[in-house]
């Protein structure tokens, strides 16, 4: 409630592909991405699709103690940063990381 920023970081230390190639995980070859942002309580008009998407992935968590004042948020990107080499950080803009199509 004080302060809604947040950081997340994933690497490919956590698949199987840095141990395949012998890198060590703080190696920048060992890929990371670096979200920042705010967390976000969702309004109303978004808690359903909040709920759908959450509990299809977790579904023993919509029998979770409601007591415990359990709320759906998003994470607002307003910084990403990738470190996939040598020589510092990649920022990439969250316009263009959106953007991507699979």
């Amino acid at each position: 409630q004080i302060n809604s920023n947040a950081s997340l970081t994933v690497s490919l230390a956590q698949t199987p592909y840095c141990k395949k190639h012998r890198y060590d995980p703080q190696n920048p070859l060992c890929a990371h991405i670096i979200f920042c942002g705010s967390i976000v309580k969702v309004n109303d008009s978004e808690a359903d699709l909040a709920k759908k998407a959450l509990f299809s992935r977790h579904p023993e968590m919509e029998s979770w103690p409601k007591d415990h004042n359990w709320f759906f948020a998003k994470f607002n990107i307003t910084n990403i940063w990738v470190l996939d080499y040598f020589g510092g950080l990649k920022i990439v803009t969250p316009e263009d990381y959106y953007s991507v199509k699979p």
